[in-house]
């Protein structure tokens, strides 16, 4: 289960949410839209744990898995490293493959879009009931969105929650979306 109940989101007096609801708890991708400032990336913030909100009521009783619109990782590690360290020695090989990354490379003097990748495979490769992505098509390449288009439909096919801010809608064409469309603080519209 996953509820948002009259939830409100204050910064100083700059009201971010205004007493929203919403049911996340039936398996889908869930598009968050808006103006940049509407409360996309904080609605997932909050339902990740990495803020508070300032009132309401979350009920969630799942694992999440969440990738920030910015993150740091150890600059001076290398590729392998990190892999092997989040994931296991047996598979490291195969995924840095699969994602097409450097393997040597430090983690520092990777590209945007390789650095995007890496946090890809960090999220995907975590066994979680919902999946927060805080527009994360930034940087990547063609070869890149289509692997990303892969990963949400292998986890839509396994009943997931799939919560993402996203400018771009078009390239998950064919996904049984539904798009929540934020503005003033609220909850607009749904479309499926």
């Amino acid at each position: 289960m996953l509820k948002l109940n009259n939830i409100t989101k204050k910064y100083k007096e700059n009201i971010i949410l205004d007493d929203i609801s919403f049911d996340f708890s039936n398996p889908g991708l869930y598009i968050l839209r808006g103006i940049n400032g509407s409360g996309k990336s904080t609605i997932i913030k909050i339902i990740s744990g990495i803020i508070f909100k300032s009132k309401g009521k979350i009920e969630n009783d799942l694992s999440v898995s969440y990738l920030p619109d910015k993150f740091i990782m150890p600059k001076l590690m290398k590729v392998k490293d990190y892999v092997i360290e989040i994931t296991n020695k047996n598979i490291y090989k195969e995924l840095i493959d699969y994602y097409q990354l450097p393997l040597n490379k430090r983690i520092g003097d990777l590209s945007k879009g390789n650095l995007q990748k890496l946090g890809l495979l960090q999220l995907f490769y975590n066994d979680s009931d919902c999946y927060l992505l805080d527009e994360p098509l930034d940087g990547l390449d063609d070869f890149a969105k289509n692997l990303f288009k892969e990963k949400i439909k292998e986890k839509l096919d396994l009943n997931k929650i799939i919560i993402m801010s996203l400018h771009d809608e078009f390239i998950l064409d064919g996904y049984n979306i539904k798009t929540l469309y934020l503005e003033g603080g609220k909850i607009k519209n749904e479309e499926e």
